[in-house]
């Protein structure tokens, strides 16, 4: 009889530990927008991952860049997540939440999963010409991942959001590796990077955010907007491979306003100009801001 007891009261304790441990999995809907409630909030860490301190020091660079009309800018720190794909898990959180100025789609999402060890950065198309793949990667492989290997969360999100800040607004450039020639790299950016910066465009706009392939082709082009400087322009596309429907906007200045800005004006800087968000959305809540699958994503 007593042995019995143990052996339910033991399959009690693994029921329980089995649910406690299923509940700690976060879905989309189950993770809180901290901004919705405090318009100074940035951070969600409802696992306590992140220091009270590196919260604080996060939430007030986010508040810069976005009162500086460079991005806005969510973190979330959690344990575990309910679901496999951490891209797609980040790219639905964060759309979901609106990161990002809607007419200038110039958001940046960052998603820590620690029980995956995985960091992930998902953008906006507004700063894919500022922030794109390659920076993504190499801000979470030089300032991110050697803290996360150390166990130590706090100073490399911290570390990470800083990194990103200072590329946003020009004020430091990433560090090169001491191979690294600045006389020829200047060279070969000034030489090749009109051409490479078309094809990685190409490449960002082709790649399906529901399967991640580059299938994307484009259907149609929608005039959304409209005021003297430019038009607000929506993109249609079709994936070739599963069919899903993605729209993506980006400004069309008018010839005599462009001031040789050129063709990547637009979608790139564009975004950034002023510090007006419209919408109310420094009163709580993002500004309605839309991803198209950039950003990058890495392990330790």
């Amino acid at each position: 009889m007593v042995a019995r007891l143990r052996h339910t009261l033991l399959l009690v304790l693994l029921m329980g530990f089995t649910w406690t441990t299923h509940a700690a999995a976060y879905r989309v809907a189950d993770i809180e927008n901290v901004q919705q409630t405090d318009r100074t909030r940035y951070t969600a860490n409802p696992d306590g991952i992140l220091s009270e301190e590196a919260v604080r020091r996060i939430d007030f660079i986010c508040d810069t860049l976005r009162t500086g009309g460079y991005a806005e800018v969510a973190v979330v720190a959690v344990k575990e997540i309910a679901s496999d794909d951490v891209f797609s898990f980040a790219m639905e959180l964060f759309s979901t939440w609106g990161v990002g100025r809607e007419e200038g789609d110039n958001g940046l999402g960052i998603l820590l999963v620690e029980g995956v060890h995985e960091i992930r950065f998902v953008t906006g198309d507004g700063l894919e010409g500022v922030l794109p793949d390659a920076i993504c990667k190499r801000i979470q492989l030089q300032y991110m991942l050697p803290h996360f290997r150390q166990g130590d969360y706090s100073a490399g999100m911290v570390a990470g959001v800083e990194a990103v800040a200072r590329v946003l607004e020009g004020s430091e450039p990433l560090p090169m590796e001491e191979s690294e020639d600045p006389e020829m790299l200047l060279m070969l950016i000034y030489l090749f990077f009109p051409f490479l910066a078309l094809f990685v465009l190409a490449l960002l706009r082709s790649r399906c955010p529901q399967c991640g392939r580059r299938k994307l082709q484009l259907q149609e082009q929608i005039v959304v907007g409209r005021n003297a400087l430019y038009e607000l322009v929506e993109d249609v596309y079709r994936c070739q491979k599963c069919g899903a429907v993605v729209r993506k906007r980006h400004r069309d200045y008018f010839e005599q306003n462009n001031h040789g800005g050129g063709s990547l004006g637009g979608p790139f800087i564009g975004g950034f100009g002023g510090g007006s968000f419209g919408g109310g959305s420094m009163g709580g809540g993002f500004g309605g801001g839309h991803f198209g699958g950039g950003g990058a994503g890495s392990r330790w």
